[in-house]
């Protein structure tokens, strides 16, 4: 019996000594795989066939191309491995070169990249459209020198541009008059880390009320929030809209449009009117 155990001992360290060399086998043809890779990797490389001669930046507007060059043609110099030349259509960064022209410029959508013809490195930049302005809520808006009376900026300074999401995404210039619709809302924390004019569905309504004001023929020039969901809408005409975005935007068009019907038909001169209030459902109120 003694005999029989240390066979099966010498037997069972055989095999563990076999399994420790095919282990150290296998780590040794992974590491010889490796290095083969990455001596062919750095020799493609710095093939001339292979390597970026010409950078070209496309679709900018409002952003300066200067710093995006700058980006690419830094992270085209630089190395993989201390060894692999990066300035070639195989291996340029392009995560990094993503995340680096992304936070160059707030007024930047979206970036995409490709080689053309093998040798030109294309970076098509997408831009956020202005389609309103943020302003600060001035204190007494009512008697602020920047409006007029009726409600039209005779100066805008210290606002942002929004898209038409009403995503906040630059800093604008000063304008005079009304080159677009003006938000002077209170930015709730919620919104405020979105860098939006307002939460997202309350927005939506008041696009979808300001739509339907336009197509009644009003021209929408400042929303002035007034409350939490209350707005005073100042337009082309002498008086001002009251509206509440927890209404119906739709519903709240119709009604405006059968009360200023029957301010019609009773000869009302509604260049009289101060404000005609809708957040009230079907009794809608005027002054």
């Amino acid at each position: 019996m003694s005999i029989f155990r240390n066979t099966i001992r010498r037997s069972s360290r055989r095999e563990r000594l076999r399994r420790i060399d095919r282990v150290f086998e296998i780590i040794l043809k992974f590491f010889l795989v490796c290095y083969f890779l990455f001596v062919f990797s750095a020799w493609l490389s710095y093939r001339p066939s292979f390597r970026i001669s010409e950078i070209w930046i496309e679709d900018t507007q409002a952003v300066d191309t200067l710093p995006v060059r700058s980006v690419v043609e830094s992270e085209l110099a630089s190395r993989l491995l201390w060894k692999i030349d990066r300035n070639n259509i195989v291996f340029y960064p392009r995560r990094k070169m993503y995340s680096a022209i992304m936070a160059l410029d707030t007024r930047i959508k979206g970036v995409t990249m490709n080689v053309e013809s093998m040798k030109r490195f294309t970076v098509h930049i997408s831009e956020y459209s202005p389609a309103f302005l943020w302003c600060p809520t001035p204190a007494g808006f009512e008697g602020a020198s920047t409006f007029d009376a009726k409600g039209v900026a005779t100066s805008t300074t210290g606002c942002s541009f929004a898209d038409e999401t009403g995503r906040i995404f630059a800093p604008a210039p000063e304008y005079s008059g009304n080159p677009f619709i003006i938000f002077m809302t209170t930015v709730s924390e919620e919104s405020r880390n979105k860098s939006a004019v307002l939460p997202r569905e309350e927005f939506d309504k008041m696009n979808l009320f300001l739509r339907k004001l336009a197509m009644l023929g009003f021209s929408p020039r400042i929303v002035r929030q007034s409350g939490p969901h209350d707005f005073t809408l100042f337009t082309n005409m002498p008086w001002v809209i009251r509206w509440s975005s927890a209404r119906d935007p739709e519903e709240d068009a119709r009604n405006l449009a059968l009360v200023l019907q029957n301010l019609s038909g009773d000869n009302f001169n509604t260049d009289a009117l101060k404000a005609i209030d809708l957040r009230f459902g079907n009794k809608v109120f005027y002054r």
